[in-house]
């Protein structure tokens, strides 16, 4: 993609990026990010469910890339990746 293609595109994730993604995301000059939960919403729910840590801190895109514009989470698309989690984890 040319640069302006890039700045224009809208990813959609089911999760906040890691940190090395979301560095990644800006690096590359990608436009507006739309996450149907967050990095926090995630961890909280992998704590809850006895799942192992995440070996980086999950800081939120825009303590990463202060110039992402990030829409969500989502809350009705939030509680569909909970239960993912929970269906995955077994909680």
């Amino acid at each position: 993609m040319e640069p302006k293609q890039r700045a224009a595109a809208t990813v959609y994730a089911s999760s906040e990026h890691c940190p090395m993604c979301a560095a990644a995301h800006a690096w590359v000059g990608l436009g507006r990010i739309v996450v149907a939960s967050s990095a926090g919403q995630l961890q909280g729910w992998l704590a809850e469910l006895g799942a192992a840590a995440w070996p980086v801190r999950p800081l939120p895109i825009t303590e990463v890339a202060p110039g992402v514009l990030v829409d969500g989470p989502v809350d009705d698309l939030a509680e569909e990746v909970r239960d993912l989690q929970r269906r995955y984890f077994g909680g």
